[in-house]
């Protein structure tokens, strides 16, 4: 394996400090800026991005596999791998629907180049379902989620951000999507350029995942199955639908079926010689299992989620010194929560929960029967002076559930906060902490407070019918009780009909024009969906766009208003 640095560079910071956990320090220095030679013809490129990009030289041109989280991204990777090649690019896969993987298509393609046939991108066919889901359905709060994860708000050094844990930091930046050309199910082989490519569907750390076994070169380009060089995130406390960990270990054991003998992961460096190949996947899989199966022996004997991450606090020695499970990213304490989460749900057992008082009158309750406010803040001063964090930012939460404006017990609450992100090495659990701390003490940047709002080169790649389905669940239900109304929708550049009826709280999408109609929109795919993402106002479309109504235009103007923005303000998740 030969290799092209960058060492000078890296995007995550990796300095010592002693707010700094020392293995997470380590950890970023894995992460410098790195072309790999992995074999004949495959190249990876790592660090220029939260994510890996993979270029594979066929005869007369390239695949890429996965191209980063933003344009920037794309750009940076693809400059560095142009270095050992330049042929023109044939075709891109896109391994799952994560915007550290797909967002950064113009980088590599443009829309042109994919509608004239000269080049094709291979994703699993469920791929666009999952990506309108994350961009629409729970996108407010996934926005929210995932800047507190990646620390988006936290300046990078030994008080803010060291590193992403997959990879040393998510290069923010304009964004961009082109729908897959071709997609499949189970398994597809193709030749582009020459090159022999097997893509496997291998659910895992998403439902949509896929590798990619390039048989006569022995490579197999693993994506998130191998979640870099750490344990993986059985789930993501930023929030997504269950992972199974039995699909994902048994995608693993599939894999080890090929007999690689080099690993291409889209995060972390790369793994040459079979034996040490088939080491890191059976110690991968173990690890899973180990998680699930523990997990599962004790919900069976009536263990909560909390007395679950108690009992199992982590690997057992043999699998947590391996190099690749360090808990950088996923930790065996939040998964076994989700495992129970995944299995059983929310309740845990007890009936007391089942309808307890609101979280405020217990607060109030509570900080009574311990004596009023200045006991609890004398308890949690004294907690805080024995480094007793966890202890203290438990007490003041009771005291800021009661007052949310109580900044005495806000501000002592960050500075608990902020002592438990330096303690720990998990960089999602570092960066969640220390950005509640800013929340709590105020010190948020303006940005923070700002809602973000869809990018036109996403939307445009999306089906303009699922777009107008999701805004149901942006419905003010209590405004429209007693209304109804409904409009059909014609798209006139790409002759899609559908219809969105208001009913009495409730927004049925109908996926043909609706038979009767108290308005019909017609419109371009951009104009209607920027309608409907409220990027664009009525008087724009009606006015200076390309939209005509049939209809009231006072009607349609009440019908659109009974619909929230879809990134309203920014979520409070800590003050709750």
């Amino acid at each position: 394996m030969s290799s092209s640095s960058d060492d000078t560079i890296n995007l995550a910071y990796d300095g010592d400090a002693a707010t700094v956990h020392p293995e997470l320090s380590a950890h970023s220095r894995k992460m410098a800026q790195r072309v790999y030679q992995v074999a004949e013809r495959v190249y990876l490129a790592v660090g220029y991005g939260i994510a890996n990009c993979t270029m594979i030289e066929g005869d007369d041109g390239v695949v890429i596999v996965d191209v980063m989280e933003s344009i920037a991204a794309g750009e940076a990777a693809l400059a560095a791998l142009r270095r050992y090649c330049d042929k023109p690019i044939k075709a891109v896969i896109l391994t799952h629907d994560h915007g550290d993987h797909i967002f950064g298509m113009h980088a590599f393609v443009s829309p042109e180049e994919v509608a004239a046939g000269q080049v094709e991108i291979y994703a699993h066919e469920t791929l666009m379902d999952a990506v309108l889901g994350n961009v629409s359905v729970v996108r407010r709060a996934i926005a929210d989620r995932v800047a507190y994860s990646v620390g988006r708000y936290l300046e990078k050094g030994p008080k803010g951000h060291v590193n992403a844990g997959i990879g040393p930091d998510f290069r923010w930046g304009p964004v961009s999507l082109i729908a897959p050309t071709t997609t499949f199910r189970d398994s597809l082989d193709i030749e582009v350029a020459g090159l022999r490519l097997h893509l496997v569907h291998a659910p895992s750390e998403t439902d949509n995942e896929l590798v990619v076994w390039l048989p006569d070169l022995k490579v197999l380009q693993s994506a998130e199955v191998i979640q870099g060089e750490c344990f993986p995130n059985l789930h993501t406390i930023r929030g997504t639908p269950y992972r199974d960990p039995v699909n994902w270990y048994k995608s693993i054991d599939m894999m080890r079926g090929f007999g690689a003998e080099h690993l291409v992961p889209t995060h972390g460096r790369p793994v040459s010689g079979k034996a040490a190949v088939d080491e890191l996947l059976t110690a991968y899989r173990d690890a899973i299992q180990y998680t699930h199966d523990q997990a599962v022996r004790y919900i069976n004997k009536g263990y909560t989620p909390d007395e679950l991450a108690e009992r199992l606090p982590g690997l057992p020695a043999h699998l947590a010194g391996h190099p690749w499970l360090g808990e950088f990213y996923g930790t065996v304490k939040h998964s076994v929560r989700q495992i129970f989460g995944g299995y059983l749900g929310w309740f845990e057992g007890d009936p007391t929960f089942l309808d307890p008082l609101p979280r405020g009158e217990a607060a109030r309750r509570q900080v009574a029967m311990m004596g009023g406010r200045e006991a609890v803040l004398a308890a949690a001063r004294e907690a805080l002076a024995a480094d007793d964090h966890q202890w203290a930012a438990q007490l003041l939460t009771h005291l800021t559930r009661l007052d949310e404006d109580d900044m005495e017990a806000r501000q002592l609450k960050a500075g608990a906060l902020r002592a438990l992100g330096y303690a720990t090495r998990n960089i999602n659990w570092r960066d969640w902490y220390l950005t509640s701390a800013m929340e709590l003490d105020d010190s948020l940047p303006e940005a923070a407070r700002q809602a973000g709002g869809f990018s036109p080169a996403v939307i445009a790649a999306l089906p303009t019918a699922r777009i107008v389905e999701t805004a149901s669940v942006r419905l003010r239900a209590e405004d429209c009780f007693d209304a109804r109304y409904c409009l059909a929708i014609e798209v006139s550049d790409t002759y899609e009909s559908m219809g969105l009826e208001v009913r009495r709280g409730v927004a049925q999408f109908h996926p043909r024009r609706p038979d009767r109609a108290d308005g019909t929109l017609t419109g371009t795919k951009m104009t209607i969906m920027g309608l409907f993402a409220q990027m664009l106002s009525l008087e724009e479309a009606l006015d200076g766009g390309d939209a005509s109504l049939l209809g009231e235009r006072e009607e349609l103007a009440r019908f659109l208003g009974y619909f929230e923005p879809p990134m309203g303000a920014r979520m409070r998740l800590t003050l709750r």
